[in-house]
C-alpha cells in the first residue's frame, strides 16, 4: 500500500510512489487529493484514509485477498 497525499508533492512524485507501489505483486497506490503530507496525519479526514490504508493492508496480509481501491 502506498498513499500518496494529492497535493505539496514535488514533480515527478507520484510516478516515484508509482514506482514504489510496482515493487509488490500485491499493491494498491492510493492518492488523497487536496492531502498534505503533514495532514495524512493531523487532519481528521486524511488520517481517516491514512487509518484505512493500513487497515486494508493488514486485512489483505491476514486474509491473502488481493488489495482492493
Amino acid at each position: 500500500m502506498v498513499l500518496t497525499a494529492g497535493s505539496g508533492t514535488r514533480p515527478g512524485w507520484t510516478e516515484s510512489q508509482d514506482a514504489l507501489a510496482a515493487l509488490s505483486t500485491n499493491t494498491l497506490h492510493r492518492v488523497v487529493d487536496g492531502a498534505t503530507h503533514g495532514s495524512l496525519l493531523g487532519d481528521e479526514r486524511d488520517a481517516a484514509e491514512t487509518a484505512r490504508g493500513i487497515l486494508d493492508a493488514v486485512t489483505a496480509v491476514r486474509t491473502g485477498d488481493p488489495l482492493s481501491p
